[in-house]
């Protein structure tokens, strides 16, 4: 019985991971579009956001209880990963980006 249940755990815990890696993929490609990368680049761009979405996951961890410093650190994330895209896309496909940024906020609003 116990094998069971901890089988049903890791499968439960394997989906949700599939789940969020899956919303990762759809991000990278819905932004390798606004940006018109290539396969490479569009392969790149999908490291830095699982790897920017696992870093927040950390910290989301690390800072539970203490959610002032979490959104400083998750800050500093993001502004990290933006400087990392910037330097993966060039100033003129990064542009592209901001406009999409605000036309989607203007949309939400």
């Amino acid at each position: 019985m116990k094998k069971i249940i901890v089988l049903l755990l890791l499968l439960t815990v394997s989906v949700a991971q599939a789940q969020k890696n899956q919303k990762a993929v759809a991000l990278a490609e819905k932004l390798s579009k606004v940006m018109e990368f290539d396969e490479d680049q569009n392969a790149k761009l999908l490291e830095l956001i699982l790897d920017r979405n696992n870093k927040k996951r950390a910290l989301r961890k690390e800072y539970a209880d203490d959610k002032d410093t979490f959104k400083v650190k998750a800050k500093e994330v993001e502004k990290a990963y933006n400087k990392d895209l910037r330097v993966l896309a060039g100033i003129e496909k990064f542009k592209l980006l901001v406009v999409y940024r605000k036309a989607k906020r203007a949309a939400n609003n």
